[in-house]
């Protein structure tokens, strides 16, 4: 039992030895025994000063600890020593070192003897004679950590009663009593010569009274004011936080509080006047905090209250934090620390560009919170309102909405304040039962407009999302808006513009100069010369080249060295930036052109993702949109309008207050088949669904709402890159481009320059040069994905318009194919739609006595509550349209001669057109020379593809054996054993065979499209009866979705390789780049190569033959003169 007294007295005396020694003072250095003179008195003073001022604030937060972890009256010495320095500071009152020093003496002794009575308390004779539960040894902080047995005197226990708090407050009253006696130590050697006075940046000033300096509204206008207002702004926010932490009356008086400054227009003065009462009622609630905490029943600490919540001191640090936050307001030194330096050039740029990006995209953020605070959680009327007012002011005009821009955020931040308010005082229970009361409604309702009482925990996360959405609209409306106005000022920067070209001018002039003077000489710049001091060498005279001295010509040769890499690095960092400019143009260039693109395919796919006649205004609307380009800014409008129609509906039916079953049909038929399938009986049938896609979930209703958002966010897009473009182009007086183009400058004449340029040729003009081959590509592609009834109407219209074969002509005749697709979508949307299921009436193909099967009904694409049809076939449709729609817009753009100049002319080469006769008249150069790698390219389109060409039709031909692949071989043989001179015939010669084989592959895919009719609607009965037409047309359903059995008898064998036409348009898109080729004039030069190979072919055959004949007759001569 004497080892552990033996181990502590040994190491405490060995811990006390080593404190002494550490604690020992240094000796004194003299001037007469080093030589170096005493220190500046300054710095002694600055010295001690700095080290009583650490000792200070160690003191000041020391003493918290011991008051706060354990409430009680001995504990509360500590807590009123805080608050008692708290408020010393509050009123800037100055103490001397001797008074500070002899509190923290009487605080060192007190909190020994604290300790000292807790150690005695734990001796089972002091619990005998004041027991644990005694309500003195409650109030004075006496509790009983160890407990002892009467049977087991020698052996100590814990009592089983006992919270962490009663463990941690010896170790924190020890730790208190080692800092100050710590402290005390080190600060015997600190000398007050000087009569150092406790002037800290916390006390250094004194109060005064408030003077028309800090009251006057334009004072708070400058930089420092600046500061005083951010630390105010994060005070408001911290008093927000305890009102909502501490949920009760008193601290509603604080949210209360931080609303109405939030609200004022002069905020900052009002804030400093009402800071002192502020601070005073926020001391109250910490010393009734403290009060509560006490160990005593409620009835011993408030006899005669009502009961109410009991704050229990484990939460007292926080509330001494949030104290000591908005105390601060109250001191003097916030209104006086204003009157500091400002940054320095560098921080103040990086909060300028800070700021600027932040009045750019804030109002982004602030948006995004709209839909984050609307959709997240349950449904209720409050967040209705909120996605309402953003969707009604987001429809009105530009103009009207920068003027509106400031009375919306203002109501905004009202109403949201209103409903955090409401939520809030929802709490009370008094309260909650006073709305039920005067609104006659049930909680359900109530729940449905918002109000509804949480936890603790539940409700900070409640209120956390509007009081961070509340902030962020505060924040835009005081800080930013002002700012985003005048950015977004169209006008103004009109006016700007001038003035900024001739800065623009003047600084690319600057920098120029200063390049070419950094590549002459030595490589630097005069202006950097000059800056760091240098002169030429032309001009130092030679007094000054003599006192130069070798040390200093090195250490200048070394400057000159890092100025250059300094120049150097700034040059490529401007050159960097520089880049990343161009590719910023470049993107927003991108999105511009390909907009319309996007938006309308999205909006398109979303329509066809929930199909209900409410949706069909959208499909409707770029459906004609997009081959009317008047349309296109009506459709933009009525979309965002019904968008913000269609999410306030669907969040409307997840209100609680909407039962679907209430109202729901309930149909019944004897069609046992269709049971599991059809919507029509499996399930009661809500008509809501039919009308407008709206259905209850009980998830986050951001998963009904998800596609009608994103049409939402794609017209803002659209909104964002159409005025970004047109702010862009007014702010550096640009003008927009005549034409769609990416790059600026390449026109026809360029094609021809090399392998760069033509590129660049390309991606600006490529659709204008090949979009109609494009478009017939992708009807093709569009018949090959669907297979169905309405894909034949897509191969008719392919071959009614390949018919027309002359450009010209299928120009006359495309708008009435885009009007055929547009109308055909529309058709098709509607049989989606079908007739509402709630009347309980199916369709009289499956009442009929001879129901059709579900694949005809797939196949022929009518409606169907059992195999209802796939509305992602129309979005093939969607992109035959679009394409169509571009190529009309290239139709109309043909004829303007701004565009031919530009771009060139796609009128085609006239037919009879003899290369001999007219090669003055082409208007390209001869590339056959192959003068660069671009000619090079050309010869192997335009001699060599031919041949390519006929190798993918002998590939088609072969791959799959049926009777269409007939036509391909034949085709084949006939050009390989024909085309040398078939492609010297005239052109028209050429084409009309070339138009006949193209035509006979649209006839190859509208027959396969036929036929899939019969491959996957009648295929069990031609499996049976019909096995040689499956073999001969490889018929095989090549679609999926459909309900076909596959052949398991060795009799009639599938040709599932067989089946399909992709080869078919391969086939159809080389054909078609072939024929391209046959029109150009650079085939012209080919058509002559060959003519004038095949010309001396010809006359060297004539000379072999002469030169033959000659050698005849002299060998007849000779063997005639030898006969003789």
């Amino acid at each position: 039992l004497l080892a552990p007294d033996v181990g502590v007295t040994f190491s405490s005396t060995s811990i006390l030895r080593l404190c002494r020694k550490l604690l020992r003072p240094a000796p004194q250095v003299s001037l007469h025994e080093n030589g170096i003179p005493p220190a500046d008195p300054e710095v002694k003073t600055h010295t001690s000063n700095a080290s009583f001022i650490k000792f200070g604030l160690t003191c000041h937060a020391v003493y918290t600890c011991p008051g706060i972890t354990l409430p009680s009256l001995t504990s509360g010495v500590y807590f009123g020593a805080f608050l008692g320095l708290v408020w010393w500071w509050v009123f800037s009152r100055s103490i001397t070192m001797l008074l500070f020093s002899s509190l923290c003496v009487m605080m060192a002794i007190f909190s020994g003897g604290h300790l000292l009575a807790l150690y005695l308390y734990q001796l089972p004779l002091s619990q005998q004679i004041v027991p644990p539960d005694d309500v003195y040894a409650r109030v004075f902080g006496m509790t009983g950590v160890i407990r002892t047995s009467s049977s087991y005197p020698h052996s100590l226990g814990l009592d089983p009663h006992v919270s962490w708090p009663d463990f941690i407050n010896p170790l924190v009253l020890l730790l208190l009593y080692y800092t100050l006696v710590t402290l005390l130590h080190k600060w015997v050697h600190i000398t007050e010569e000087v009569g150092v006075i406790l002037t800290s940046r916390i006390f250094k000033y004194r109060y005064t009274q408030p003077s028309k300096k800090c009251l006057d509204p334009q004072q708070w206008s400058n930089e420092p004011g600046k500061r005083v207002n951010n630390k105010m702004r994060n005070i408001q926010i911290t008093v927000g936080i305890w009102s909502i932490t501490y949920n009760n009356w008193l601290t509603f008086a604080l949210l209360v509080w931080s609303c109405i400054i939030w609200m004022m227009r002069d905020r900052r003065r009002y804030a400093m006047m009402s800071a002192p009462f502020l601070a005073i009622y926020g001391t109250v609630l910490v010393v009734l905090g403290f009060l509560s905490g006490l160990r005593l029943d409620r009835a011993e600490l408030y006899p005669g209250l009502p009961l109410w919540s009991n704050v229990n001191g484990n939460i007292l640090p926080l509330i001494l934090l949030f104290l000591l936050s908005f105390s601060c307001l109250s001191s003097p030194f916030y209104l006086l620390s204003a009157e500091e330096s400002p940054p320095s050039p560098l921080v103040a740029m990086l909060i300028s560009g800070v700021k600027g990006i932040l009045v750019k995209y804030w109002i982004l953020f602030c948006c995004s919170m709209f839909f984050v605070v609307s959709f997240s959680g349950k449904v209720s009327n409050d967040r209705l309102k909120i996605i309402e007012s953003l969707c009604v002011f987001c429809q009105t005009r530009y103009d009207v909405w920068r003027r509106l821009l400031k009375t919306f955020w203002a109501v905004v931040v009202g109403y949201s304040m209103v409903v955090l308010i409401a939520i809030y005082m929802y709490q009370f229970r008094s309260v909650s039962s006073l709305f039920r009361q005067i609104m006659g409604m049930s909680e359900e309702g109530l729940r449905d407009l918002g109000l509804e009482r949480y936890d603790t925990v539940e409700l900070f996360a409640r209120i956390l999302l509007p009081a961070a959405f509340l902030l962020a609209c505060i924040l835009q409306l005081h800080y930013f808006n002002a700012d985003f106005l005048m950015l977004t000022d169209l006008d103004d920067s009109l006016r700007k513009v001038s003035v900024m070209h001739e800065n623009r001018t003047k600084k690319s002039s600057l920098w120029w100069g200063r390049l070419v003077k950094e590549q002459m000489g030595s490589g630097r710049s005069q202006e950097t010369l000059d800056s760091v001091g240098l002169q030429p060498s032309s001009d130092k005279g030679a007094e000054d080249q003599e006192e130069t001295t070798g040390e200093e010509t090195l250490q200048s040769s070394r400057e000159d060295k890092w100025i250059v890499i300094v120049d150097r690095a700034s040059l490529l960092l401007i050159q960097t930036l520089s880049g990343l400019y161009r590719l910023q143009e470049l993107c927003w260039r991108l999105l511009e052109l390909h907009s319309l693109k996007i938006v309308s395919t999205g909006i398109i796919w979303v329509s066809l993702q929930e199909v209900s006649l409410m949706n069909s205004l959208f499909l409707v609307l770029w459906v004609f949109a997009l081959p009317f380009p008047r349309l296109r800014p009506l459709a933009s409008s009525i979309s965002a309008v019904w968008a913000c129609v269609m999410v306030v509906c669907k969040m409307f039916y997840q209100l609680k207050v909407i039962k679907p079953l209430d109202y729901s049909s309930n149909c019944t038929g004897n069609l046992v088949e269709l049971l599991r399938r059809s919507i029509l009986y499996a399930e009661p049938v809500d008509p809501v669904y039919w009308c407008g896609a709206l259905r209850k979930l009980s998830q986050l209703c951001v998963f009904v709402l998800q596609n009608h958002l994103m049409i939402l966010g794609l017209l803002v897009f659209e909104a964002t890159v159409h005025r970004h473009q047109l702010y862009y182009r007014l702010h550096n007086d640009l003008k927009p481009p005549p034409f769609s183009i990416i790059f600026q400058g390449i026109t026809r004449q360029h094609l021809d320059h090399g392998i760069l340029p033509c590129i660049k040729y390309f991606i600006n003009f490529f659709y204008y040069k090949f979009g109609l081959e494009i478009s017939l590509i992708v009807a093709v592609n569009v018949i090959g994905q669907r297979m169905d009834f309405y894909a034949l109407f897509h191969s008719c219209a392919l071959l009614a318009v390949l018919s027309r074969r002359r450009r010209k002509a299928i120009g006359e005749a495309w708008p009435k194919y885009c009007c055929f697709t547009a109308g055909l979508m529309v058709l098709q949307y509607l049989l989606c739609i079908g007739i509402p299921p709630a009347f309980c009436a199916d369709y009289p193909w499956r009442t009929a006595l001879e129901p059709l099967t579900s694949n005809v009904i797939k196949w022929f694409y009518m409606p169907d509550f059992a195999m209802r049809p796939d509305p992602m076939f129309i979005f093939y449709d969607h992109l035959l349209l679009l394409c169509s729609s571009l190529q009309w817009q290239v139709f109309e753009e043909e004829n303007r001669a701004a565009v031919r100049l530009l771009a060139g002319d796609n009128v085609e080469i006239s037919r009879s057109l003899d290369p001999c006769s007219f090669n003055q008249f082409i208007p390209v150069d001869n590339f056959l020379h192959c003068r660069c790698y671009l000619d090079m390219v050309k010869v192997f389109v335009f001699s060599y593809f031919f041949w390519l060409v006929l190798c993918l039709i002998f590939i088609t031909g072969t791959t799959r054996i049926n009777i269409f692949c007939l036509g391909y071989l034949v085709a084949c043989f006939y050009f390989m054993l024909f085309g040398g001179s078939v492609l010297m015939q005239p052109v028209r010669y050429i084409l009309r065979l070339w138009d006949w084989l193209i035509g006979y592959t649209c006839f190859v895919i509208a027959m396969k499209n036929l036929l899939s009719l019969g491959a996957c609607a009648y295929l069990d009965s031609l499996l049976k009866n019909s096995c040689w037409l499956i073999q001969a047309f490889s018929m095989v359903c090549t679609i999926k979705g459909y309900d076909v059995r596959k052949s398991n008898s060795n009799n009639c064998l599938l040709p599932e390789g067989e089946a399909g036409i992709v080869w078919d348009a391969i086939c159809f898109t080389v054909l078609l780049a072939q024929r391209r080729v046959f029109l150009s004039y650079y085939f012209l030069y080919v058509v002559s190569d060959l003519k004038s190979s095949k010309i001396l072919l010809l006359w060297l055959q004539t000379k072999k033959q002469e030169e033959f004949f000659s050698l005849n007759v002299i060998e007849c001569a000779f063997l005639y003169f030898c006969a003789e």
